[in-house]
């Protein structure tokens, strides 16, 4: 296999790498029921201008970026979660053209997209948005999708290895003049060619969903900002410092980001009872079911780790918890910026309520306490 150079080089210009404090990112809005699995009339459905509207509002309130799903099927069950989308890159081009200042990223799970079309396709909504475009790398777990596209599935490890040349070789359809050949392992490329190239350089910023220790290597070689899962503040803290210490061993730096699903009611008591409606009351539970096994490893689980996964994916699709009042979530935030946390990508279970009350009780707390510092006019203020 084709040995990657030791330091991809690093994007680490614009809003989203600005010394502003802790970013925010507007997660999932392109899917169905993003913020959990749930049968909660309150779930997420999705409409184009619904979803416009709410980006242009993360926008105007000063949010960094906007991140998409990928995904071509649901989760089944009595209300199918997931199963109505936005494909992920025609949906960065069209927000990239109706948008001015956010980073609209798409996400490509690798062994869907051949490279040469991910490259292109990025360098395209990179010229549309003015160089606002970031690709968020996956490399694909869930089996029935990936058998309606016909390709072979991988074990988890390989996935990786094959995301790494998929990685090399979009890197190099982006900085290389001229044709060039690529023989590794799973993939071959002979006349490698792809022009314009992108407006950011030294290439568009690349995300990737740290997961699990093979991730955390392949974030750590090429990736300007990692995803880490975790429910846990002093586990995110170790998570953020492992990470970190991977990129250093490449000579690198990265930025690392958690999800976080956000539960908002007036009093604390009143949003943990929501989040246990939805985790119980609410749960869809043949979906949830499907979401463990076919996508998180559920049939390997311990019986306690099962169950306590299984409350959160209803409630909150597995993100780190900000559950309580305006106040209390912007705590929370708080915990996690000093904890080495450089950004939250937030999903809600209804964003068309859950996001303007963020903007309107949440960002002006984060504001007075200097978690964040806007680049615009602060709304602590305004």
């Amino acid at each position: 296999m084709p040995e990657a150079p030791f330091s991809v080089p690093r994007n680490n210009s614009g809003p989203l790498f600005a010394d502003t404090g802790l970013k925010l990112g507007l997660f999932g809005i392109n899917v169905t029921s993003a913020g959990g699995v749930t049968a909660s009339p309150d779930r997420h459905e999705i409409g184009w201008e619904q979803n416009l509207r709410l980006v242009r509002l993360a926008e105007d309130a000063g949010f960094e970026a906007v991140i998409p799903y990928s995904r071509w099927r649901g989760f089944e069950g009595r209300t199918n979660p997931w199963g109505s989308s936005f494909e992920p890159y025609t949906w960065a081009a069209a927000l990239a053209a109706r948008t001015s200042r956010i980073t609209v990223f798409t996400t490509s799970h690798c062994l869907t997209v051949p490279p040469v079309m991910a490259a292109k396709q990025i360098a395209t909504i990179d010229a549309v948005s003015q160089g606002r475009v970031g690709l968020n790398v996956v490399a694909g777990w869930f089996e029935k999708e990936l058998r309606m596209f016909g390709v072979e599935t991988l074990d988890h490890d390989a996935r990786y290895g094959y995301s790494e040349e998929w990685l090399d070789i979009v890197l190099r359809l982006w900085g290389e003049p001229e044709d060039f050949d690529y023989h590794g392992r799973w993939l071959t490329m002979n006349g490698g060619y792809s022009s314009p190239k992108p407006v950011q350089a030294p290439h568009p910023p690349l995300m990737n969903a740290a997961f699990s220790p093979r991730g955390h290597q392949l974030a750590a070689r090429y990736a300007d900002i990692a995803f880490v899962a975790t429910t846990d503040l002093t586990a995110t803290g170790k998570k953020v410092r492992q990470i970190q210490e991977l990129a250093a061993g490449h000579g690198r730096e990265l930025s690392v980001w958690v999800t976080g699903s956000v539960v908002c009611a007036d009093t604390d008591g009143e949003a943990r009872r929501l989040a246990e409606r939805y985790a119980t009351v609410d749960a869809d539970e043949d979906a949830v079911r499907n979401a463990l096994d076919w996508t998180m490893g559920g049939a390997h689980l311990a019986p306690d780790q099962r169950a306590e996964l299984k409350r959160s994916v209803a409630a909150t699709m597995g993100g780190y918890p900000l559950i309580g009042s305006p106040s209390t979530i912007a705590a929370q935030l708080a915990d996690l910026a000093a904890a080495g946390v450089d950004g939250v990508a937030l999903t809600w279970m209804n964003y068309e309520t859950g996001l303007p009350r963020f903007i309107a009780e949440v960002l002006p707390a984060l504001e007075l306490a200097g978690v964040r510092r806007p680049l615009g006019p602060s709304l602590a203020t305004a």
